[in-house]
């Protein structure tokens, strides 16, 4: 049986309830809005309660950054360690 696409739609519809019978009640509302992704704020690796906001690394090494909050940040010798903004 070739049929038209419309009449191929048609076909597959439930047919209405006979009379005496209860009809389904309207189908609830959903709403279709984008998720919203999960916000993670990364911890100072030093004192583990601030937000970090730096990534630390030796400055022999390049390799290896920790994130550090600016608290922490201040006591470190510029000398020995390299400080960066998340931002950079």
């Amino acid at each position: 049986m070739n049929l038209t696409p419309l009449r191929q739609i048609l076909a597959r519809r439930p047919s209405p309830p006979a009379a005496g019978q209860p009809q389904p009640g309207p189908r609830p509302r959903t709403m279709t809005a984008p998720r919203r992704l999960p916000r993670t704020i990364q911890l100072c690796i030093h004192c583990r309660h601030n937000p970090a906001g730096f990534w630390v690394s030796r400055s022999s090494s390049q390799t290896v950054r920790r994130p550090w909050c600016l608290s922490c940040c201040q006591n470190l010798d510029p000398g020995r360690y390299h400080v960066q903004p998340f931002d950079s």
